[in-house]
């Protein structure tokens, strides 16, 4: 993939109190929630780069610090955006955890970065979009484990083009993956897998989407889950009426909360 290929530009709506993450944008718009200083200044990413080709922010959550053995959250950010602002979902997070929100693989015109080409959502160009960002993704967190301690196997989550990752990452690298929370995503229709391995673990997959989202169609979505529960995945989506590609408050109150549940299991609690 080449930083020349484009991908279509994106528009947000923001209902209620929270502030969707800007697919589109490289920060999200107003009113913005209130923004925790030791999560959200501006910060170098990781002194350590788990990749070559991955760079990422690192926060402790809930009170843990750098030396604690606890569950990692990788938190990717959707098309536009960047991971200091999408930080600011995850600002009160009272699970002890260690997030992890890297830098997409390119840079868009304007600011921000994306994961890769949407390329008018034509399905093979997709496809190999997502598998390349989901490679690269599955090389940082191979890196991060060997250089953190940390309990479970990862949670991933994410919105839009971070969604459809969280997908991609359960089905092409689910020995990296220990439950995807995927939000307002979908895989690309060539990643369905047709058949499951014997033996092999399936992530359980717990999605968010909104039935209105006129930018990523949840039947996208609706498709993805119904195809991974056929070959075993144990896959669920909550659909909220009346939303478009945004995160209303009741999709981040229960978004947060299926987190905060992951975490618990991970770490044995």
């Amino acid at each position: 993939m080449k930083t020349s290929f484009y991908g279509i530009g994106l528009l947000f709506v923001l209902p209620l109190a929270v502030v969707a993450a800007a697919c589109g944008r490289d920060k999200p718009a107003e009113p913005a929630p209130a923004a925790s200083p030791a999560l959200l200044a501006p910060s170098a990413p990781s002194t350590a780069p788990p990749s070559p080709r991955v760079r990422y922010i690192e926060r402790m959550t809930g009170g843990a610090t750098t030396s604690d053995a606890v569950p990692l959250v990788l938190a990717i950010h959707g098309y536009g955006d960047r991971p200091e602002s999408f930080g600011r979902y995850f600002e009160r997070l009272p699970v002890r955890a260690r997030l992890v929100l890297p830098y997409a693989l390119f840079p868009r015109d304007g600011g921000g970065f994306y994961w890769f080409p949407l390329a008018n959502f034509e399905p093979k160009a997709l496809a190999d979009g997502m598998s390349d960002a989901a490679n690269a993704l599955a090389e940082m967190l191979s890196e991060i484990e060997k250089t953190r301690p940390l309990e479970g196997k990862p949670i991933v989550t994410g919105f839009s083009q971070g969604g459809m990752l969280s997908f991609s990452l359960a089905v092409l690298h689910p020995d990296r993956v220990g439950e995807a929370i995927p939000v307002a995503g979908m895989l690309a229709s060539p990643l369905f897998p047709s058949s499951w391995p014997m033996g092999k673990v399936a992530p359980p997959i717990l999605a968010f989407h909104g039935d209105a989202d006129d930018i990523v169609d949840i039947a996208g979505d609706r498709d993805t889950v119904n195809a991974l529960s056929k070959v075993g995945f144990s896959a669920k989506l909550t659909e909220y009426p009346n939303v478009r590609h945004a995160v209303s408050a009741d999709m981040h109150r229960d978004w947060m909360a299926a987190i905060e549940a992951a975490v618990k299991r991970a770490a044995g609690r």
